[in-house]
């Protein structure tokens, strides 16, 4: 590294880890401008180029190949978010939720195929309960403050001691060590505008340092709060297949729905690290994280009931483009207000303790972690919902016939019933739905190592390292549903309950001709509806109400153990004069499985009743893996050197999906529990389910890699990196129909053939790519960063009953790529990032059946999207700057589209957000 004065030492996983230092702890070349205070410290302009150029230096001394993030300075990450920080390097993509990253995808496989650590100790992760959805391994990067993040690195190639898991990657979050680091206090204050809403919002951190004189002790702690209050829009809508009188059989538009989202997102983080080196050869390090993040949410939707009005088509205005219609006039049409309104809290604790001792030159390493995740909804899911009779939601116009996707807006839709006063709405149903969710993991690892000084045929062995992990998880997941919410002892629901007004920029990006309405005022329903008798009130916890069968069918438990063991070598070599560095090992992983649930089942009896069985169940199961690794470098010069590496990894599966229960449609739920047997004579109710298995196996995957790397003399790298993976037993979902046992509000059941969808090993999965990456500045202070990413996928399904099928895997781009471009002169510096990745597909594009129909396997992708991001500062003293960074500068918007994309299903708005502030460190 070029510019300051290093400390440069290995951790405990053998990464490097650089950090400021006094001048005269280091030699290093210095050309960047700093100074030399009188008590011979260095004063260090953090730039941008400087967390750059020490991601650099981590990702050349990695023992794997491996990309790292690393902050310039105390809280100078390269964005507020952890996840946007990562789409900079080569391979990474990530996961929007309402503009802001929240899931990182690593060469092509998802955030399930990513094993995200906390200073290499497993994590645990929340649960998605804004809906009957689950997300199971996948880490919410959101939770965590990037202002209290040192260095996250991303391995991309495997190593004995690495926990396993990952298949895409291993992403090791790192806070900073006490002791590498002189005492400081470092401050951020910003407000946080965000467009869609407008409104301006307080945010910072205060991180303070501190070591002994002696450099034996140190402390360093930290705290962050973050708001927002953001609004994002989606247009969504589907497509069928429709016989309409005069036209024959062509392609309609689904029910549409404009979905409102507004969300008050708040979030508080601490971290404490300790470091201590009380005798030569003990080190002790304790370090702690602790966050809470609150998300207020309120959905406010319209539903356009289009093909089940289809027969009253004006056909005068029917527009038909390719057997497609895109515009028309429904007369007597049928519509929904809808509104959902939740408080989520997610919860994160984690705890770890470290022994490192150095005992006759063996290094002893026992760690233990403790971790907890909790996900609570703080208020239950609420839903209302109005709707009109059929025949009186007026006359319904749409017009999609200019190009949705590329423009990302519709023309026109609108109904000519004036939806700001309630006129014909019936109030339909006020359900109520409590989820609680508790992941908890309790780890101890133990690694053993020692520098050798032995050989064999040229080949020096110098050093072996072994050592083990043992991990105990447990979750639990708690649904209730309750479809019987009434009004309280005196109460009258009057117009006034659905006379809230939506904000009068709702889908003004969207739809060029649309229509304002109201929608409900969930203050009145909040204070004048209860759950009867079983709850005062319509807020319980899941703990609160006595489970249902259903709820029972709807909730589990799942208890993971896993012990394992390792052995690695490091070597040391010559290939002709070309020295080589590297490792190899195994590691052997063993992972047991009891996975609680219900079983609800309708029976019939001689005499026609239907009675409901309930049956506790108790699935266990269990597998191995033998999971070998290797990594070279080969040192072609003293700034080139080239990489192989290759290893078996695997992921397991979510954690939801081996679950024993089955989730249905809600409003399917609560429409049968209100309307019983006449709800199935409705051909647009969702008759669908999802299901969990818990005899999944887990997805192992070969990979094979190679490296080349260019680190230029004073700033900067060139490298490129191809890739290969061989995935085998994928997981794709089966479906079949089941009778499931449905409530109704008189007391019966009503048993329900519904398709559900369940999780199987059927395929194999190949991705094969390649990834680049450039970083140069030029002596006046312009400089670049950039990274591109080429993949193929091939996914092959063994249908049942049907043999193979080929299908799309989710969430891969063809291509990727990111150019940041930055400028630093004096105490300015500006960079201006543009990431783009192409089409991908969001569902697996295959039902594994063995009678699928041609729209069974129509994909739902996701078009291209590219998003300008900006950062500028200002050094106004060494030690005070001020800051701006904006996300979505151009204002894009994501859409998607099934299968052609004459056939759009969502357009998602989410406006600029714009950061503004001050840092200081002292």
């Amino acid at each position: 590294m070029v510019g300051k004065s290093l400390n440069v030492v290995r951790d405990s996983r053998g990464a490097l880890i650089v950090s400021p230092l006094a001048a005269a702890a280091a030699q290093t070349p210095a050309s960047a401008s700093s100074e030399v205070a009188a008590d011979d410290q260095i004063v260090v302009t953090a730039k941008y180029s400087e967390g750059v150029d020490r991601s650099l230096d981590v990702k050349r001394n990695s023992d794997s190949i491996s990309d790292a993030v690393v902050a310039a300075d105390i809280g100078k990450l390269p964005a507020f978010n952890i996840a946007e920080a990562l789409q900079r390097v080569p391979g990474v993509t990530i996961v929007r939720e309402a503009g802001e990253g929240q899931f990182i995808s690593v060469r092509g496989l998802g955030p399930n195929f990513q094993a995200v650590t906390f200073d290499g100790m497993p994590l645990a992760y929340n649960e998605n309960i804004r809906n009957s959805g689950q997300s199971g391994r996948q880490f919410r990067l959101q939770v965590l403050p990037a202002t209290l993040i040192d260095t996250i690195v991303v391995n991309k190639s495997a190593t004995a001691d690495l926990v396993e898991g990952g298949i895409g990657s291993s992403v090791d979050i790192r806070l900073i060590n006490p002791l590498d680091r002189k005492s400081f206090i470092a401050a951020t204050a910003f407000g946080g505008y965000e467009e869609r809403t407008d409104t301006v919002n307080p945010n910072g951190s205060l991180t303070a340092g501190w070591r002994n004189n002696e450099e034996t002790f140190g402390v360093i702690a930290g705290i962050s709060y973050s708001k927002r209050e953001v609004q994002f829009d989606r247009l969504r809508n589907g497509w069928s297949t429709a016989t309409v009188a005069g036209l024959g059989a062509i392609r309609v538009p689904g029910d549409v729905q404009p979905y409102l989202e507004l969300e008050n997102r708040e979030r508080i983080s601490g971290i404490v690290g300790v470091q201590w080196r009380p005798a030569s050869g003990i080190e002790i390090d304790i370090d702690g994280l602790y966050s809470k993040f609150n998300n207020e949410t309120t959905e406010r939707r319209l539903t356009y009931f289009i093909p089940s009005r289809i027969a009253q088509l004006d056909r005068s205005t029917a527009v038909v483009e390719d057997g497609r219609l895109v515009a028309g006039t429904i007369r007597g049409a049928r519509m929904r207000n809808y509104a959902e309104y939740m408080d989520q809290a997610h919860e994160n604790l984690q705890l770890n303790a470290t022994l490192k001792l150095d005992l006759g030159g063996w290094q002893v390493e026992p760690r233990i972690s403790y971790a907890q995740a909790r996900s609570d909804l703080d208020t239950p899911i609420q839903r209302v919902q109005y709707r009109t009779a059929n025949g009186q939601g007026g006359n319904v116009t749409f017009d999609f016939s200019n190009d949705v996707v590329a423009e990302g807006r519709v023309n026109s839709l609108f109904t000519d019933l004036d939806l700001t006063t309630g006129e014909r709405m019936i109030f339909e149903s006020f359900a109520v739905r409590p989820i609680n969710s508790e992941d908890v993991d309790k780890s101890f690892v133990l690694n053993i190592g020692r520098n050798t000084g032995f050989g064999i045929g040229g080949i020096d062995f110098t050093k072996i390292r072994f050592g083990g992990q043992y991990s105990d998880r447990f979750r639990d997941y708690q649904r209730r549903d309750r479809n019987n919410a009434v009004l309280r002892a005196g109460a009258t629901l009057t117009p006034a309950f659905l006379q809230f007004p939506v904000p009068a920029n709702a889908f003004d990006q969207s739809i060029v001709n649309g229509q304002p309405w109201r929608n409900v005022d969930w203050n009145l329903f909040n204070a004048n509806y209860t759950l009867g008798a079983e709850f005062d009130g319509v807020s319980p916890n899941a703990s609160d109400l006595a489970p249902t069968p259903a709820d029972l069918q709807n909730s589990y438990r799942i208890g993971e153990e896993i012990l394992a063991g390792y052995g690695r070598i490091d070597f040391e070599a010559a290939v002709g004069a070309i020295p080589v560095t590297g490792n190899f090992g195994v590691r052997y992983v063993r992972t047991r499985t009891e996975v609680q649930g219900t079983e609800v089942a309708p029976v019939r009896s001689s005499t026609g009743v239907v009675t409901t069985t309930v049956t506790p169940t108790l699935n266990n199961a269990s597998y191995s893996e033998w999971l070998p690794s290797a990594n070279a470098t080969f040192k072609l010069s003293e700034n080139v050197q080239f990489r192989l590496a290759a290893a078996r990894t695997m992921t397991r599966p979510s954690l939801s999906e081996l679950r024993n229960s089955i989730n249905t449609n809600s409003v399917t739920v609560t429409r049968i529990f209100n309307e019983g047997a006449a709800a199935l004579a409705d051909p647009t109710l969702i008759l669908t389910g999802a299901a969990g298995n818990p005899n999944l196996r887990p997805y192992t995957s070969w990979n094979f890699d190679m490296s080349f790397e260019w680190y230029f003399d004073k700033f900067g790298a060139f490298t490129a990196a191809a890739f290969h993976k061989d995935i085998s037993d994928y997981i794709a979902s089966d479906f079949e129909t089941r009778s499931l046992a449905f409530a109704v509000n008189n007391g019966s059941t009503l048993p329900v053939n519904v398709l559900v969808a369940t999780p199987v090993n059927v395929g194999d999965a190949q991705i094969t790519g390649i990834e680049f990456g450039y970083t140069n500045k030029l002596s006046f202070g312009l400089g670049v960063t950039a990274t591109a990413t080429f993949a193929t996928t091939k996914l092959e399904l063994d249908r049942r009953g049907a043999g193979n099928q080929s299908a799309s895997m989710q969430g891969v781009s063809d291509v990727s790529y990111s150019i940041t471009p930055f400028f630093e002169t004096g105490p300015f510096e500006i960079n201006v990032s543009y990431t783009y990745r192409s089409d991908y597909v969001t569902d697996a594009g295959a039902l594994v059946t063995s009678l699928p129909t041609p729209e069974d396997v129509v994909s739902n992708v996701q078009k291209g999207f590219g998003i300008v991001d900006l950062g500028a500062s200002f050094q106004m003293r060494p030690n005070i700057e001020t800051f701006v960074q904006a996300v979505n500068v151009l204002n894009q918007r994501q859409v998607s589209y099934a299968g052609t994309k004459a056939e759009f299903t969502e357009i998602h708005t989410f406006g600029r957000s714009i950061n503004f502030g001050v840092r200081a460190k002292f």
